[in-house]
Parts: C-alpha cells; structure tokens; sequence
C-alpha cells in the first residue's frame, strides 16, 4: 500500500494510507488576533464591540466539536437523500487542489449524519479527520428542514426523502411519478392541478406538508392516460410542462371530451404539433381549441 503525508500544519505531517501519492493539506482554522478584533465591519462597528454587545457564547457543554478518523461508527440516516457519487469525488477533487477545509458535520446521538453526509464520505474515503457536532433527537425531519432553501436539494431528493420516511402523501406521489415519463414539475401540474414551483405550495412540498388523498392519485392516473395519447401528434413534447398544463385545463373545462380532441387530431393532423419542441400554453390552447371546435355544435371555451 502506498502512504500519502497529509499536512497538518507547517511543521506537522500525519501518515495515511493513500491511494496516491498526491498531498492533501488539512486547512487549519486560525485564532482571532487582537487586529482582527479591533478591525470594523461593514457598520462601523468593531468585531470586539459586536461579539460582546450582541452575541452570547454557549456554553461550552452545548457546543463541543469532536474530531476522529474512526469512521465505522457513523451511519447515513434512514430516509435521506441517496449519495451522489459525481458530488463526492468532486469534494475528493477539490481536496487535492485546493486542501481540506475545516467543516463541521452535524449528527445526531445514533451518530446518524443529519447534514453532510457527503462530504463525510469523500473524507472517509481520503481519510481525512471528520469533524461534527452531535444535536440529539434530530432525524430526518431536521434534514428536510435543513434543506428548504438549499439548491443543492432538488424537489425529487424531498420526494424521495419524505417517502422513504413513509409519509402516505409522498409514497402516492411517488408511487405515480415513477410510472410515468413527467418530470416532477409535471406530475405536479397533474397530480395537484398546478405548478408547484414558489412560495407556500412549494415549501409545503419540500418540507413535507404535502396532503394527498389516494383518488387525487386515481384521479391523475386518469389525465396521464390522456396525455399519454397525445404522443402520436406531439412526439417531441406531448409531456412538456406546457402541454400537459394545457391539457389539463382542457380536461378541467365543463363539457370537453378528450376523445373528440383525439378523434380531430387523427383526421387533421397539425404539422405545428407534429415539429415542435414545445410551445407555449396559449399557443397550445389556441390550437386544441380549433380542432376541438372545428364544426362541433357544442363548442367550448378556455380563458387564456
């Protein structure tokens, strides 16, 4: 086996079993000086004045730091997002560019990781000092919570995560999504009748509030059979987010038949429909709705 140094400091080494022979230097965290302290913030304010006039030090017993190498007792919490390997070889990467920076892992009192858990991986695997704190009776609620406004979560990561934890709204979903070709967004549009993209819906999604009955579910396996006929007019966009946005409001309108649109589309095909990547929702409506009407005695009508 080959044995790698890992700088500690600029005097101190550290051997390590490597797979390389590149260095890793370990970043070291740097003590306040007293310059720093008397330097002013953005404010006018002197970090000294800041830190003793609108800060509070926990105590110590609260706020402890531990650091180890002995990996095998930390686990990855049941229900969190799947691990990425792209991600963590892009941390191992970056290691050996640009050093190991000192990161707190947070973990509960099982050791579950909480947050971090690939960056606690790419050390592992580089074998590299894991530093963490432990915040008991934390799971994967926190997680979620954690990560509400984090980009680097995507609305599948808390869809995978809140159904893995086994909330019956989330399995549904799920349960739909993975039988389809929609992307999330979409399933959305179908499922929920609405683009969950801002604001309260899509918190409520992320940090799983979402409220499902099983016949919304049944109810969305019916529209995606719908749009799932729309393949042969539309092969290069009939699951964008714009048609099926279109077709469901189609659906949601009084008196449409779906049949009769299908029926339209086969005698008078649309080469618009038929080249197109996509279009926008009026540009949909506006085509559907001439076909639909097209010599039909009960014409309907859509707001756009």
């Amino acid at each position: 086996m080959n044995t790698g140094k890992v700088k500690e400091s600029a005097t101190i080494t550290v051997d390590i079993p490597s797979n390389n022979e590149a260095e890793i230097k370990i970043l070291r965290v740097e003590r306040l000086t007293d310059e720093m302290l008397e330097g002013k913030l953005s404010d006018g304010t002197p970090l000294i004045d800041f830190l003793s006039e609108s800060c509070h030090i926990l105590p110590i017993d609260d706020f402890k730091v531990y650091k180890t190498k002995n990996y095998r007792s930390f686990k990855h919490l049941l229900g969190n997002r799947d691990l990425k390997e792209q991600h963590v070889h892009k941390l191992m990467e970056s290691y050996h560019k640009d050093g190991y920076l000192f990161t707190i892992i947070y973990v509960n009192e099982k050791l579950e990781i909480i947050d971090g858990q690939h960056r606690f991986e790419a050390a592992k695997r580089k074998h590299l000092p894991v530093y963490f704190l432990i915040i008991p009776n934390w799971g994967i609620d926190h997680v979620s919570i954690l990560n509400v406004n984090s980009s680097n979560w995507t609305a599948e990561d808390f869809l995978n995560t809140h159904a893995k934890s086994g909330n019956s709204s989330y399995v549904l979903f799920k349960s739909f999504y993975d039988k389809y070709e929609f992307d999330i967004t979409t399933a959305q549009i179908i499922i929920l009748g609405r683009r969950v993209t801002a604001g309260k819906n899509n918190d409520d999604f992320r940090s799983g509030k979402m409220k499902l009955e099983p016949e919304q579910i049944t109810r969305a396996h019916e529209k995606a059979k719908k749009i799932n006929m729309m393949k042969d007019f539309h092969p290069y966009a009939w699951k964008s987010r714009n048609c099926v946005d279109a077709i469901i409001q189609l659906i949601n309108t009084k008196g449409y038949d779906h049949g009769h649109l299908i029926d339209q589309l086969k005698k008078h095909p649309v080469i618009n429909l038929i080249e197109a990547r996509s279009l926008r929702v009026e540009e949909y409506l506006k085509i559907f709705l001439e076909k639909y009407n097209y010599r039909k005695k009960d014409k309907i009508e859509v707001d756009f």
